[in-house]
């Protein structure tokens, strides 16, 4: 939770404590925890019965330790957790404007497929996001 407050604000996606107590007891969902909470990414599994896919559903880095690889560090570990999951797809979301997020997920391969209009709440458009993972098993 204290990562999650130095990171966003209330109307910027901040968990709540119920979220982050069922996201850490879902058999579907991994965390990766860098240092001592200086950055935390949060992947999800979902599947309708046709497909499965991963979804890359928080990342939040302590604003005292950006600049230092550890957003990139995070978000490769949960692609490679995906991948051993057999996941090939992963999706997500990011705001439209928060460029540094996007610059990130563009290096890591992430493509824009879509604009989310107020997905963030009014005036706070999103972008979806895909990575096809290469070399799932």
């Amino acid at each position: 939770m204290a990562l999650e407050r130095r990171c966003f604000g209330p109307h910027e996606g901040l968990f709540q404590r119920r979220q982050i107590r069922r996201l850490l007891a879902s058999a579907t969902a991994a965390w990766f925890v860098y240092g001592d909470y200086w950055g935390a990414c949060c992947m999800l599994i979902g599947a309708n019965g046709r497909a499965r896919w991963g979804r890359l559903y928080s990342l939040a880095v302590d604003p005292a330790h950006r600049e230092k690889g550890i957003g990139r560090a995070l978000v490769l570990a949960g692609l490679d957790w995906l991948a051993a999951h057999h996941i090939d797809q992963c999706r997500a979301e990011v705001k439209a404007g928060n460029e540094p997020a996007r610059r990130l997920y563009a290096s890591l391969g992430f493509v824009e497929a879509g604009g989310l209009p107020h997905y963030y709440g009014i005036g706070g458009h999103g972008l979806r996001l895909a990575k096809t993972l290469r070399g799932a098993p």
